[in-house]
């Protein structure tokens, strides 16, 4: 049969589509959907008094990722996690950045 090979054949492909998944020190993970997509939200306190560091990964597989499509949708994440962090003060974000095309990484600060 032609097809007998074809999961072994697959394997490394799949695996080159998979982008790894971050990690976050004193943090724990919030699993939310958004627009119809699985995001793990990670959110840990820095050294700093009202800062924070926040990681966002899509907690499904992405293959190709549109980098710019992806900054929007992690933004529509990160923008109620960081108002609700900061109990509705304002908030500065003070650096951002997408890593492998999926995860999101900021640091902002609660109070402007």
């Amino acid at each position: 049969m032609k097809f007998r090979n074809l999961p072994g054949a697959l394997a490394p492909l799949m695996l080159a589509a998979c982008a790894s998944k971050g990690t976050l020190d004193n943090s724990s993970v919030e699993v939310v959907k958004v627009e119809g997509r699985r995001f793990e939200v990670r959110i840990a306190p820095t050294a700093t008094p009202d800062e924070y560091r926040m990681m966002i990964v899509r907690a499904t597989l992405v293959i190709e990722p549109d980098a710019e499509l992806e900054r929007e949708r992690v933004w529509n994440v990160a923008r109620p996690f960081m108002a609700r962090t900061c109990k509705g003060r304002p908030y500065k974000v003070l650096e951002d950045r997408l890593v492998d095309r999926v995860n999101f990484y900021t640091r902002f600060r609660c109070g402007g």
